[in-house]
Order: structure tokens, then sequence, then C-alpha cells
């Protein structure tokens, strides 16, 4: 339920569209589908037809449209002014949405499509289903949370939730160019205050279902909403953005914009904030400390179905703990080789790379001067990648990729670094975005691989050849986390072939590390969220495993505990990957080009991984 504006913002935003008329609004795929029934003619094609869905799917999740850069004409009337409903009705009618949608893609007679058509209504209907899927086994938490994608057990977390989303992509994807913009900006900023008191609602309703965050996560929610709130009002982040965005746009009467954007943060946003730390305030002293899903209702079952969401697979829990077992040793052994080479010689494995933490030279200073630094470093690197990519790709970017640190009143509800894709209207390039609040858990043998993961031959590569603008806008929204992230993991391992860690061990040990980590995730995700692991237990084991830096291990193991099975698609997916090059490298022999590979394994998205192997199957047999 959202929220209305006052009377006295109803007149103001009156008086200002005055000035700019509206445009005519194009026909929707909606309004071409009611035609489209009353009428003997055929029914409408596989792309007319998606875009229905998709705009089905916007009108459940409007703020997605705009973190994509979707246009209304596309996404449908008036949705980049809407929010979605996080109240316990909200939550049912996404429920009842997903399902609708489900049965219609279900529905599509494959028989009828290209090839290409039939990946695509594979890749948008498993997506769905694996989407919808968790909020058959429980009632609480809520459907498309993360992304617009990933269910979340928590309505609100440190990480997850309309509090942490909202204001994010109002600062960083909400375009305003033009009046109508402003006034978009304006109708969601004062809806947001409906929205955290919808989320609330939904909040005390998985209370009375025994459903709460970890105590942890909800003392960090407190801080974190308490910061939003410490600045006067004209001085917030949502104020002094929406300034920016006015004055680049070089809009007239902007004051009058900006009057109404403080009035809304200061009457509407604050007081709904600070009804939300208390009402998790109040519930602090009820809730658990245990980490994972488990000790929740019907976790287990959540979880089992989080895995199939987030893997592609229906693997249990204690399969892939094993497989991250196994997989931990094995990089332990490369990395012993590398350790000792450098004369780092006794000690466990993670005992010697906290050492190698601690030393100085490999630690930029926490200045400005020492974080711009750390920011030419990470350029650097890309460069070199980008220079050698043409001889493993046979299709390249076209867009280069921006390289920013997350601001600081947002580090604390991000975690570690991230890729946003660019806007589909082309009016945000592809970001790489990393967390600059304590240069010490970023030494710099670190950052190489980092980037390589983040920019090319990683998510920006992957998301740019993706974006085939004649593919459906799903292909892009319900994306595969194993595909995408098990890419991302895999392009770390390629730029060691691609010769980027030549003659450089401990930048490689950097490279090892990583990927260290995203076997330990293996073992301390299903270790919380299956066998009962506590959070210190998850975190000493990572220290210890990794050499990481406290800090670093706690910030990732609370990520994990309110996103439980979205780490384990890195290793999965990337084991996945490396299985089908092997295979295809030894049915074809001599005519194995890895360029093709790649881009095979690109092209139309991030597919899920059993859709994967099918492609590459037969993109196998093809070469005859």
């Amino acid at each position: 339920m959202m929220k209305h504006f006052g009377i006295a913002l109803v007149s103001s935003l009156a008086l200002l569209a005055c000035t700019e008329k509206e445009p005519t609004a194009e026909p929707t795929v909606e309004m071409a589908q009611k035609s489209d029934k009353n009428a003997d003619g055929p029914a409408m094609d596989f792309d007319s037809r998606m875009l229905q869905v998709s705009q089905e799917y916007f009108a459940l999740r409007p703020e997605i449209a705009t973190y994509y850069g979707i246009p209304d004409d596309k996404a449908g009337r008036g949705i980049s002014s809407r929010l979605g409903d996080y109240s316990p009705a909200g939550e049912a009618q996404r429920r009842e949405g997903m399902k609708a949608i489900l049965d219609e893609l279900e529905s599509i007679d494959e028989s009828e499509l290209t090839s290409s058509q039939q990946v695509s209504l594979g890749l948008i209907a498993t997506g769905v289903r694996n989407a919808y899927t968790p909020a058959t086994v429980v009632d609480y938490g809520a459907i498309l949370g993360d992304y617009g994608v990933w269910f979340s057990p928590y309505a609100v977390s440190h990480l997850t939730g309309p509090h942490v989303e909202i204001p994010s992509i109002l600062e960083a994807n909400m375009a305003v160019r033009t009046r109508l913009d402003a006034m978009a900006y304006l109708t969601r900023l004062n809806n947001y205050a409906g929205v955290l008191n919808d989320v609330i609602a939904k909040m005390e309703s998985d209370r009375e279902l025994g459903v709460m965050p970890p105590d942890f996560s909800i003392r960090r929610t407190i801080e974190n909403l308490a910061g939003n709130i410490a600045a006067p009002a004209a001085e917030n982040s949502l104020v002094t953005t929406f300034n920016r965005k006015l004055n680049e746009a070089g809009l007239e009467r902007t004051n009058e914009f900006m009057e109404q954007a403080i009035a809304l943060v200061d009457e509407q946003v604050y007081p709904a904030t600070r009804r939300l730390i208390s009402a998790l305030e109040a519930m602090l002293p009820l809730a658990s400390h245990d980490a994972g899903v488990g000790h929740l209702p019907n976790g287990r079952a959540l979880y089992q179905a989080m895995i199939t969401q987030m893997t592609d697979t229906m693997l249990p829990p204690g399969d892939i703990h094993a497989i991250g077992l196994v997989e931990v040793d094995r990089i332990h052994l490369e990395m012993d080789r590398l350790l000792q080479s450098i004369g780092y010689i006794e000690g466990t494995v993670g005992a010697r790379m906290s050492e190698l933490l601690q030393d100085p030279q490999y630690i930029y200073p926490n200045t400005p001067e020492g974080k711009a630094e750390l920011m030419a470093g990470l350029a650097a690197d890309l460069e070199r990648a980008n220079a050698k990519l043409p001889q493993w790709f046979g299709k390249l970017p076209e867009q280069e990729v921006a390289i920013r640190a997350v601001p600081p009143h947002r580090e604390k509800s991000t975690s570690g670094a991230f890729y946003d894709a660019p806007s589909m209207d082309g009016t945000r390039p592809g970001t790489f975005w990393i967390v600059l609040a304590d240069t010490a858990v970023l030494p710099s043998y670190s950052l190489q691989t980092l980037t390589y993961h983040e920019t090319n031959p990683g998510h920006h590569l992957q998301t740019m050849l993706g974006l085939d603008p004649s593919l459906p806008i799903l292909n892009t929204i319900f994306y595969s986390n194993a595909a995408g992230e098990g890419w991302g993991l895999y392009a770390e391992y390629l730029a060691s072939e691609m010769g980027l860690y030549e003659n450089d061990p401990v930048d490689d040990l950097g490279r090892l590390q990583q990927e260290l980590h995203r076997a330990v995730r293996l073992v301390v995700d299903t270790g919380m969220h299956a066998m009962s692991w506590s959070r210190e237990q998850a975190i000493e084991y990572s220290v210890a495993t990794e050499g990481i830096h406290v800090d670093e291990a706690t910030a990732e193991i609370e990520r994990y505990a309110v996103w439980p099975g979205q780490a384990l698609g890195y290793k999965l997916g990337m084991l996945k990957i490396l299985e089908l090059r092997k295979r295809a490298q030894e049915q074809l022999g001599d005519r194995f080009d890895i360029r093709i590979f790649h881009d095979q394994v690109l092209e139309n998205g991030a597919v899920p991984l059993n859709l994967l192997e099918k492609k590459i199957d037969a993109w196998i047999a093809a070469q005859g």
C-alpha cells in the first residue's frame, strides 16, 4: 500500500507540471494484447509476448526497470514514478503474479520458436521458476528481493530490503533529465516513506511466524539506518544527489524541486526511518544469534530451494560441503608452492597468507592519496587485460567500464566490490564499484584479480556480450547466479592463462587466495545453513583457512547469513564451465577455438547451467 502526497505537494507538482507537457504515450503491449484477445487474427509473436511478460514483471517490481534503465514505453506506463508494495498484501500479490508469469511461460509452444528463442525462453522460464519455488516452501520472506530476482528470507537485514535498495536506485540509477523525471523522483521519494511503513508491517508479520534476522544483522541494520538520518535533511544524500542531477540537467526553477525534496526527507522519510529503527530495537531482544536459516520454520527445505535458485542444481548441502573441502585442499597445495618460492615456508597456508597480509608493502595507506593510488592501480590492471582480449574472444565489448568507489554513506550497507550493468537507455555505463572504507582489507595482491572478475574478462565483458538488443529484456534480469558468478571466477582463472600474472608470484597468490575464498564459501555457507555452524565458527574457519583480515571474514559471513546459497554459485559455476571446456577440447581436438567457445558461453546472457551444458553440447555436435 503506497502512501499519497499531501495537498500542498500535489499543488506544487501540478504547478511545476504546467510548464512541460507529457508526451503522448505509445500504444503498450498490454493494449495490443487486449486488442489481440478480441481479434480472430494470429497470436502475438514471441518478442511481443516476452515484452508483455516483462511488463507484468515490472508491475510487480517497478524499481528494477530503473536499475536497468528501461524507459516507460517498454517497462509500462508510469513505472518510472512507482515503487513496489512491500506490505504483507503486496508480498502475496507478487507471489501470485510470479505464478501467473510462470504459467504463461510454460504455456508457450517451443516447437514454434527459433533456436535462439528457445534458449531465451528456457533461461527466463528457469529463472522465474527458481525465483518462485522458495515462496512455495515458506510463507515468510520476500520473493523478488535482491536485484529483483533472489528470494530473501528476511524482509529487512543489513544488506537486503527496500531501505537498502531504494535509496541506492534513486541515487545511482534514476536519471533526471526533464522536469517530468524530477517529479517522478519526488513521487518515489514520498512513496519511499510509505514503503518503510509497509515493510515494518511485513517484518512484524514474519515475526509472528517465528522469523527474524539474526541479532548481529539487526544491530548492523539499526546502525546503518541511524547513520542515514544523522545529518540534516538538506545534507542527506537523497537530497544532495537530486540537486546534482537537477544541476547537470540544467533545469529551471530547481529550487522548487529542492524545497519539496528537503521537506519530504525531513517530514516523511526521517520519521518513517525512525519507526523502522524502533521496530528493530523492539525485535532485537527476541532475535536469535543463529546465523543459518536451518533453524527457521521449514528452513532446511528453504535452503534446498535456495541452492537450486542460486546454483541451478539439486545438489544436497552435504555434497556441496564435500566439494568445498576437496577444493580447499587442492588450492592449498598450489598456494604452498608459491609461498615457498617467495620465502614463506613455515606454518599453514592460512597462517602464511595472514603473515603476508601484515607486510606493509602490500597495503595502501588509508588516506585520500592512498585510495587514489589504489584506484589508479585498478585502471592499469584493466588496461593490461584489455590488450590481450582479442586473443581469447571473438566478440569484444564496445563500451568501456567505469571504475568508482562506493560513496562513504553506502559503505556499511554494501559488501566488498560489485559490478552494475549499464543502463539499456545508454545513460549509465557498466560500473565496477569498490568499497574503500578500510584499505587494510584490500592488499595490493588481491586487487588485480578483483579487477578481472568485475570488469574484463569478467562481468563487464560477460554483460556487454549478453546485452543483445534483439533478446528479450528478461534475459538480462533473470540471469543465472551460477553462470554469472561462475563466469566471474572462471575469468580470474583465465587471466592467469592470458599471462597477466606472468613472473608475478605474489599477485598470483592473490588470485589463488580468491579462488580459495570461493571454495571456502561452499564449506561455510552449507555449514551455517545446513550443519548448525555458528557465525563465529564460520569466521574462524575463514580466517584460518584463507589468511584474510578478520573484518573481511566477518563481513563475508554476515553476508552469507542473509543471502543463503548465493555464495555457492561462484565455485560450482566455474567448475561447470571448466568441465564443458574440457569436453569441447577433447571432442574437437585441433578444431577447438577458445575464442569461439567463450563466445558460445556468453551468447544469450547468463544461461542456467543445465541449459548451458545442452547448448555447448549442441555446438560441439554441430562442428561435425
